[in-house]
């Protein structure tokens, strides 16, 4: 079972703490800048990045998880707001345990993506996933039948390692026994702590975990698309450091996410598979054919990313790498988070890359 923890919930002084918290904000905008055109160290690709991470860093680094769980709501709300700015009907299964799966397209399209969204494992997708994932079922729609999902997973400390893993196996199984989708017709992806996700369903499918239901596959999935993939939990990159400046994910914000996490559970190789050994993916071809990964030349999570795409070049003959010279930790889903409408080199080579295997 997974360890279980008392929800973080917000008080009447942690909503008050949020005025200083705010004015924290405005200081360290105003600093940058006047700041970052004379800063000799890592800045963010543009300008106006290079503000808001300033701003964001100090955002991630003195909430508490129950300020950023309530300022960032739940995935389920921001699926809802985005069916109705974006004029579809929503679409959302239950599964047996309770989780949702919000859809993105029809039911009935041959092809599916399941969408792991990132934050931590500790915040709900935020518009900025679901706006991205949404164009890029779109943009995929016009030559391919293909769909999309969210499975709306319960967010850590509610429920703890390998409850979330449990419920990624949920899915992939209702796909493949309830819906009948074959295996060659099913992507899994996801950003950051969803990229550590994908890969975590995938770990099981070769070892399946004593506490989870087994995956039984007749053939290989079509693909993993793993962005930024947070795969060394509860240890920095020595990169961090010099990377800071270009980002906006901080070592605070790290640790807490990977404590609240993980709870008393110890690392492994499903929720760090940076140090997993070389036969740890041994026959990972056997469970999926084609592997996409993306990594932001400016985050503080490449190290990690170069070390893991390494190991998985070395156990499978089909794994892409592609890695954004200066970009930060998912650096094109903050760009729709920020409200940028031109599509990125980046998602302009994963939709060729997605089209390809589709």
């Amino acid at each position: 079972m997974a360890s279980t923890a008392v929800p973080p919930e917000l008080t009447f002084t942690g909503k008050v703490m949020l005025i200083p918290h705010t004015g924290r904000l405005i200081s360290s905008v105003i600093s940058r800048i006047f700041t970052a055109p004379f800063t000799s160290g890592a800045k963010a690709n543009t300008y106006l990045k290079d503000i808001v991470f300033a701003a964001l860093r100090t955002h991630l680094a003195y909430l508490t998880p129950a300020q950023e769980q309530w300022l960032n709501g739940n995935t389920e709300a921001v699926y809802l707001d985005l069916t109705k700015h974006a004029k579809f009907q929503p679409d959302t299964d239950v599964l047996p345990s309770g989780l949702k799966v919000h859809w993105l397209g029809t039911k009935t399209a041959k092809k599916v993506i399941v969408y792991f969204h990132g934050g931590g494992y500790v915040l709900a997708a935020g518009p900025g996933h679901l706006q991205w994932l949404f164009d890029l079922q779109n943009d995929l729609s016009k030559d391919h039948s293909v769909s999309a999902i969210v499975p709306s997973y319960t967010l850590a400390p509610h429920a703890q390692y390998p409850e979330q893993l449990k419920q990624g196996v949920e899915c992939l199984n209702w796909l493949l026994n309830d819906l009948k989708k074959k295996p060659s017709d099913i992507i899994l992806a996801g950003d950051s702590a969803g990229g550590n996700f994908a890969l975590a369903v995938l770990s099981h499918v070769l070892h399946p975990h004593t506490d989870i239901a087994e995956v039984k596959l007749s053939e290989p999935l079509a693909g993993a698309l793993l962005i930024s993939p947070w795969s060394n939990i509860g240890t920095l990159d020595k990169v961090q450091h010099r990377n800071q400046g270009s980002d906006y994910v901080t070592p605070k914000a790290a640790d807490r996410w990977a404590s609240l996490f993980l709870g008393d559970k110890p690392v492994d190789n499903y929720n760090t598979p940076l140090h997993a050994d070389s036969n740890w993916f041994s026959g990972l071809d056997s469970a999926v054919r084609d592997i996409f990964v993306w990594g932001g030349g400016g985050e503080v999570l490449i190290d990690s990313i170069d070390g893991l795409t390494k190991k998985l070049k070395e156990a499978h003959p089909r794994v892409q790498y592609f890695v954004q010279a200066g970009a930060s930790h998912e650096d094109f889903i903050i760009d729709r988070t920020m409200g940028f409408k031109q599509k990125s080199e980046s998602t302009k080579v994963i939709e060729s890359w997605l089209a390809q295997i589709l």
